[in-house]
């Protein structure tokens, strides 16, 4: 009785991984998909001029503001040394 028991749970655990396999497959066929489609909308955008124009700016501005924030640390530090 006990036997029959284990017997049925093995093939529904077995049945129950190889689902999971299933599905983590399809999952990742998916994904895949969805992946190469953003790269391509991506790189459509990065060709565009005016994309390329505001990644300038914005870099610019970051530059600008590490810059800053380094001059302002620097004076900082040398008026605490100073003391």
């Amino acid at each position: 009785m006990e036997r029959e028991k284990l017997k049925k749970l093995l093939r529904e655990e077995l049945t129950k991984t190889q689902i999971k396999d299933i599905v983590k497959s399809e999952i990742k066929g998916e994904l895949s998909d969805i992946n190469k489609k953003i790269q391509k909308e991506v790189e459509k955008l990065l060709k565009d001029n005016k994309t390329k124009k505001e990644i300038k700016e914005i870099s610019a501005q970051v530059v600008e503001n590490f810059i800053d924030t380094l001059f302002i640390r620097k004076m900082f530090y040398k008026s605490q040394l100073r003391k």
